[in-house]
């Protein structure tokens, strides 16, 4: 009696010639088919993951760069603080992501000096988020990095004293 035989607990000896070659050649691989299937189809679903983790992470860093950059302008008592308090601010929004020494910030201001009462201090901040796990002679071929871009807008208070 043959393994297919015993595992499905029938007898194939009185059954056709092709009945019995397909109870022989079925010899479970079915376990070897969905390791593969799964492997290919569960690695491109965890690079897509890790990709737009990374690209979710460069979001929050230039958004909060901006936004935080800005804020920390206005509150400053003079222009030469608020450019320090600002790039400060720039500075940890992108080490809190990951982002450690990869990030630019500019700083517009509406009127001269920067915190006129009513001037507009607008942060705007770039950051190129690499693509992970690609290999280096790849990276010369395919575009390997994503540009991100935002800008944030604080008004200096009405009431504020002029420099």
């Amino acid at each position: 009696m043959s393994w297919a035989t015993f595992v499905r607990g029938r007898s194939t000896r009185g059954a056709p010639l092709t009945q019995r070659l397909r109870a022989a050649n079925d010899s479970g691989s079915a376990m070897i088919e969905f390791i593969v299937i799964g492997l290919l189809l569960t690695l491109p679903v965890f690079y897509l993951v890790i990709t737009l983790a990374r690209l979710q992470a460069g979001t929050y860093a230039v958004a909060a760069a901006a936004r935080e950059s800005s804020r920390m302008f206005v509150t400053a008592p003079d222009d030469a603080s608020g450019a320090r308090r600002s790039q400060a601010a720039a500075a940890l929004a992108y080490a809190d992501q990951g982002f450690v020494d990869k990030g630019t910030l500019r700083i517009r201001c509406s009127e001269q000096p920067c915190l006129s009462p009513d001037s507009v201090i607008e942060g705007v901040t770039d950051l190129d988020v690499d693509l992970p796990l690609l290999p280096d002679f790849l990276r010369a071929i395919v575009p390997s990095t994503i540009h991100l871009h935002s800008r944030h807008a604080e008004v200096v208070d009405h009431f504020r004293a002029p420099q």
